[in-house]
């Protein structure tokens, strides 16, 4: 019986009675030209193989935490409902990352990054006989640097983006957060940004400051600070980021052939923050702080006095349940494998989670 279960999880019969895979690897070679030291590699995987693909979820392995969004099993139930493929994409390090640290990728998505990511999905669609994930849109998700990365990723093709989770992220100028502004087109993707209220590399100031210069001018996002916690623990988060997937599906209706739906955020709740600061400081030298105390009201009223914005959502329960979550005192730092928390663990090594 475990054994069928086990099986059942890899392969599921197609409509003509054979068996189909649902998980593939994919090796993409770089270009001549291209900033890459080699090739980059992709994993994909299809909860739900006898249904119509309808998006893609890529998260970059940027250590154990996020890299637990792939095997996760809230994750893969959510997957599986919602007739999402997951893909884990390995770190492709650039040939000559302009950013000067030696190993990260290149921030500039003309140069070989988009493009592998791209050519991983068009070999997957032929791979597993599932022709709509080579158009399919996507949900992003990336840490720390690759958190930043997405952003760009975001600018560079907003029609194929179907939501992008960035979390802590943060990366050497100019291709951090501090001058990162997107076109009316980029900014109608929904994103969900998380920090750490004592982020000692990425920050709180920054990603905000990067929140809130869109949110005012009409972007369908989310910012989320979890108190009290450094650069790390993405994992926490996971409820609420798939209540709000949940939510953004819904309302964006992606299909491969389609483009997908804008967003009216006229219509349903905002959230605000009153930041306090904690005395820790960025790699920038600015301020980091927690979120003192958070509200919630209808879109037509202005926000609360002493409070600035923290994000926009669809309905009352998840404007509810993020204000539950942003008012935590401090959250959990426990997320590695070894039960230590980010300040301990070697799970949390600065050499794969620094911006």
């Amino acid at each position: 019986m475990r054994l069928a279960f086990l099986l059942s999880l890899t392969v599921a019969l197609s409509t003509n009675g054979q068996v189909r895979p649902s998980d593939f690897k994919a090796t993409i070679e770089p270009l001549r030209g291209e900033n890459l030291t080699g090739p980059c590699s992709f994993e994909l995987s299809i909860p739900s193989p006898t249904k119509h693909v309808r998006a893609v979820w890529i998260t970059y392995d940027r250590g154990v935490d996020i890299s637990r969004y792939y095997s996760d099993a809230e994750v893969r139930a959510f997957a599986q409902k919602q007739a999402i493929a997951l893909i884990l994409a390995h770190h492709c390090p650039a040939k000559l990352p302009p950013t000067g640290e030696q190993g990260e990728m290149d921030m500039d998505m003309s140069r070989g990054v988009a493009r592998s990511i791209f050519a991983a999905l068009n070999d997957f669609s032929r791979q597993s006989d599932h022709p709509e994930i080579s158009g399919a849109k996507l949900i992003v998700m990336g840490f720390s640097g690759i958190g930043a990365m997405f952003g760009h990723f975001v600018r560079y093709a907003p029609d194929r983006v179907l939501a992008a989770i960035l979390a802590n992220p943060g990366q050497t100028e100019p291709y951090g957060m501090k001058d990162m502004n997107l076109d009316p087109t980029a900014l109608a993707v929904p994103q969900f940004i998380i920090t750490g209220g004592i982020d000692d590399r990425g920050g709180t100031q920054r990603p905000w400051d990067y929140f809130s210069r869109h949110w005012s001018r009409g972007a369908p996002w989310v910012f989320l600070t979890q108190n009290g916690l450094p650069h790390c623990c993405v994992i926490n988060a996971r409820a609420l980021i798939l209540e709000w997937l949940d939510e953004i599906v819904k309302l964006r209706e992606p299909a491969s052939n389609t483009p997908l739906r804008a967003i009216d955020v006229t219509k349903g709740w905002n959230g605000f923050i009153r930041p306090c600061e904690n005395g820790k400081r960025d790699t920038w030298g600015g301020p980091d702080w927690n979120v003192c105390d958070a509200s919630i009201q209808p879109t037509r009223l202005p926000a609360p006095t002493g409070q600035v914005a923290g994000g926009w959502f669809p309905t009352h329960r998840l404007a509810s349940n993020w204000l539950v979550f942003i008012r935590e005192q401090k959250h959990p730092a426990d997320s590695f494998p070894d039960g230590k928390d980010a300040l301990h663990s070697p799970f949390a090594s600065p050499m794969r989670q620094a911006p």
